[in-house]
Formats: C-alpha cells, sequence, structure tokens
C-alpha cells in the first residue's frame, strides 16, 4: 500500500545553504533546487535524502509549495501532481497547469488586481523612506496576479519586518501576511494551499481510496493544509514545531 504525501519543499526537504545545519558538512549536502542559470539555490541533508527516498518509495509525491511553476520545475523533486504558488496553481502529472483551477483563480483574483498593486507600491515607497534594500513584487502565474512578495537584497530580516509593518493597516482585513525569514508574503483571502487541495484532494482519494494521506510542511501556512490529511510531520525545529510543540515542552 502506497500513501498519499502532500509535502512542501523550502525549509522541509531542502533549504538554502545559509539554513543548513552547522553539524553537517558541506560536502555531504545535496543541492536540490536551481536558479535559472542552473547554479545550486537550495540543500538537502543526507536526512533530507533519505526522506525524499522514502517517500518516493512509498508514496504518491506532491508538493505543495510557495514556489512558482518555474521555482518548481527548477527542483529536482518527483511528483505525481503538484501545488505552486501558494495554491494559485494546481499541476497535472505532466507538469502543466490545471484548467479548472486556473479558470478559479483567475475570476478571484480579477477584482484584487488593483489592491495587489497598491500594497506593492506602498511597500516600495516606504522602503524607499527608510532606504531599506528591499525587493517587492506581485506574483503572477500565467498572467494572474496572487500575492505581493517582499525580500530584503542582503537578508536583513529585522529591516523587512519593520517596513512591512508600517503599512499593515493599509491591508485588507480577512487578508494574510506570512512571515518565513527573508520572505514576507501578503495574500487575499480566496489563496492558499489548503484551497488547492482542498480541491485537489478529493481526486487522489478517488484514484486510490485506500491509501493514507500525509501532510507535511514546516510553516504556520501549511497548518491549514496539513489539517485536511489523515496524518501530519513537521521538521523539528521548524515555525510550525516551535508554534505547535514548544508551548507543550
Amino acid at each position: 500500500m502506497r500513501a498519499i504525501a502532500l509535502v512542501d519543499l523550502d525549509d522541509t526537504l531542502f533549504q538554502t545553504l545559509r539554513k543548513c545545519p552547522p553539524d553537517v558538512p558541506q560536502e555531504r549536502l545535496v543541492p536540490l533546487g536551481f536558479a535559472r542559470d542552473g547554479s545550486p539555490l537550495s540543500y538537502a541533508t543526507p536526512r533530507q535524502i533519505a526522506m525524499i527516498e522514502w517517500l518516493s518509495g512509498t508514496a504518491w509525491l506532491v508538493p505543495v509549495t510557495a514556489r512558482s511553476r518555474d521555482a518548481l520545475m527548477r527542483a529536482h523533486i518527483p511528483f505525481t501532481a503538484a501545488i505552486a504558488a501558494h495554491g494559485g496553481v494546481i499541476l497535472c502529472e505532466d507538469g502543466a497547469p490545471d484548467p479548472d483551477w486556473h479558470a478559479h483563480v483567475s475570476a478571484r483574483a480579477a477584482a484584487d488586481g488593483s489592491i495587489l498593486h497598491n500594497l506593492r507600491d506602498r511597500i516600495a515607497l516606504e522602503a524607499e523612506e527608510r532606504r531599506a534594500d528591499l525587493r517587492v513584487r506581485v506574483l503572477d502565474e500565467e498572467g494572474v496576479g496572487l500575492y505581493v512578495l517582499a525580500k530584503h537584497e542582503e537578508t536583513d530580516e529585522n529591516v523587512l519586518h519593520a517596513t512591512v509593518d508600517a503599512v499593515l493597516d493599509e491591508v485588507p482585513a480577512g487578508w494574510t501576511v506570512h512571515r518565513n525569514g527573508n520572505n514576507v508574503a501578503i495574500m487575499p483571502p480566496w489563496l492558499g494551499k489548503q484551497h488547492a487541495v482542498a480541491a485537489l484532494l478529493p481526486r487522489l482519494r478517488a484514484a486510490h481510496p485506500d491509501a493514507p494521506v500525509i501532510g507535511i510542511g514546516d510553516s504556520l501556512t501549511d497548518a491549514p493544509y496539513m489539517a485536511l490529511c489523515d496524518y501530519a510531520m513537521m521538521p523539528r525545529g521548524s515555525q510550525l514545531a516551535r508554534a505547535a510543540l514548544e508551548p507543550l515542552l
């Protein structure tokens, strides 16, 4: 019996070199995520490689990632189907976007385009006034604007978060502000990994009705889709583990 594994990628199955455990020699790290020019960006430890091999051999592996479709394709991870862009994209087994989900997301996004661009411009202006070296953009897939992403070019997370905090009063009610290291994503309420999982999971269960579904993730925004699964796993020391487990210790 094989399981269905819905798995986050970054900081779950691999991470940037800066986030790799200090006790693992660099020569033992395996590059799995790559830039457009082919240079390595993300690395897996031996234990993460063992986890990937175990999942690949015992489960239908379905990445559930904040990565864009393009960035997902540059990660050397096998998949049966996939969810990308914080749930804005569902990919079929051949890597093509699911047309029904694309139509659904496009219809929901049509009303929020101006809000996304206004938030982008407001954060960029705040960064300019603070002389903060931020890169702020609206992430889109197939021409559909999905969410605002802000990063600090020199990975100064304190400056990044302080700059975003200064404009929080302009974020509409019900929107999500997701912080994970040097990434801040501001997302409308219709966007989220859990919405795409809720759409895809019935199809996976219909194809494999007796397969247990395992949700694996590291961040607070992974928890809603993991709650739709039969079982849940999280890396030790992750954002989600700290929130869920440390209060119990």
